[in-house]
């Protein structure tokens, strides 16, 4: 199902909603009647979770066009399922806007009985399942594996927006912040960046980091995960 054709579901069943940066889309500490799920229009929102000595941890970052928000939706109404012996809440969660978004919100009652009656519908929230799976999927596994820069390289992917043709990082990232994420240093953040730059790759606008050669730039991501599927060399045998 197109995009366009679940943000208009959304837009006939949810309502428009504003957050500015670090405003939470949701809130697991603010009492609810009930749950809601997201259609992020415009903008970039994180994943977030407090990790046991209170510190924020981000998970997954969003960036638009994108259903997010119903994990609880789901569990609510997958609980009773024949696959599901043990019934396991999801953990407190948080989603905080990176950049100012632009988003619908729908009411449980209604995104329930959407996936019951519109199988569009359902494939386009098993298709935002797949790839929020897909994407821990592969952090967690690069993070170990693959070089920096193909790290890095697929962040500026999962997170650029699109404005005016252009392919942008909103300038609310830091590069702290993204070492953080990935697992690195800020100054080899800083120095990979500098080195995408000088291969025209990257550039400066308005203090934003701007995709120049977005095909380039999916070539590296290519080729360093090329390099994470290839046997390991055989161990020599000594003496």
């Amino acid at each position: 199902m197109e995009e366009c054709t679940i943000r208009d579901l959304f837009m006939k069943h949810g309502t428009p909603m504003k957050k500015q940066k670090n405003q939470f889309i949701f809130d697991p500490t603010v009492s609810r009647n009930m749950s809601e799920a997201y259609f992020l229009v415009e903008g970039v929102a994180s994943l977030t979770a407090l990790n046991e000595e209170g510190e924020e941890m981000v998970y997954l970052y969003f960036n638009e066009q994108r259903i997010i928000g119903f994990a609880e939706i789901l569990a609510r109404k997958y609980r009773y399922s024949p696959s599901a012996s043990l019934f396991i809440p999801p953990a407190a969660f948080w989603i905080t806007a990176k950049s100012d978004c632009v988003y619908y919100t729908m009411k449980e009652p209604v995104f329930s009985r959407l996936l019951d009656e519109d199988i569009r519908f359902a494939g386009a929230v098993l298709e935002a399942i797949s790839l929020n799976y897909l994407e821990i999927i592969n952090k967690v596994q690069h993070t170990r594996n693959v070089d920096k820069e193909t790290l890095f390289c697929e962040w500026l992917l999962s997170c650029r927006v699109k404005r005016n043709g252009l392919s942008i990082v909103p300038k609310t990232f830091t590069f702290t912040e993204v070492a953080k994420y990935l697992g690195m240093h800020p100054v080899t953040v800083s120095r990979i960046a500098g080195n995408l730059r000088n291969q025209g790759i990257l550039s400066r606008i308005d203090g934003c980091l701007v995709i120049t050669d977005e095909k380039r730039l999916l070539e590296l991501v290519r080729r360093g995960r090329s390099r994470l599927q290839e046997p390991a060399l055989p161990e020599v045998p000594r003496g």
